[in-house]
């Protein structure tokens, strides 16, 4: 009787590690891999202006965070920041006020945290080309360097974390699920 009774207790043992596995992937992982996302600027990427804008508005799938939104408006050349003030969040958009832009490309770099925690950063071009200004020569290529000017701009909150790719969160995850799933392998086994 004894031996069934060990054995009912590793089954019952293992049973509840898998289920301790799968709850927090199941709970987590979803949470984890939704990210915020860029779904628009303005001007757009690429765009080709006849007049300099007065703002640049990035617009995102979530609510952006307002004391981690940076934003900055550099030329090829020097890369000082054009933009005037703090950025304006509203939920999802991030605005900020741009200089009297002068014929050139320019880069909006943008570092922001959505209301998620999870930092999003990226750059989009777009060209000052004013009626005035046009010589039949073309305006130099803005989507030739897509570097990112905002981290000289705008503090590194995270230490390099990429706007990309797997989140850590589902490496815990998938780690403690794999661990509890091969403790309770190794308690059936020792059952037998």
């Amino acid at each position: 009787m004894t031996a069934v009774r060990a054995r009912l207790a590793s089954t019952a043992l293992a049973v509840t590690m898998i289920v301790g596995a799968a709850a927090p992937a199941t709970v987590l992982a979803p949470v984890a891999a939704a990210h915020s996302v860029l779904v628009s600027v303005e001007p757009q990427d690429g765009a080709t202006l006849e007049t300099s804008p007065d703002r640049v508005s990035l617009t995102f799938n979530e609510e952006i965070n307002q004391n981690f939104a940076s934003v900055a408006v550099t030329t090829g050349d020097d890369r000082t920041n054009l933009v005037v003030g703090e950025p304006t969040v509203e939920g999802e958009t991030v605005t900020v006020t741009v200089d009297d832009l002068a014929d050139g490309a320019y880069t909006v770099g943008y570092r922001v945290t959505s209301a998620d925690g999870h930092v999003v950063s990226g750059s989009s071009v777009f060209t000052v080309q004013s009626a005035a200004g046009a010589t039949g020569v073309p305006a130099e290529d803005p989507v030739g360097d897509r570097s990112d000017p905002a981290e000289n701009q705008v503090a590194d909150e995270t230490s390099g974390e990429a706007s990309s790719g797997v989140d850590p969160a589902l490496w815990v995850v998938g780690g403690l699920a794999v661990l509890l799933i091969g403790g309770a392998f190794v308690l059936l086994r020792r059952g037998n």
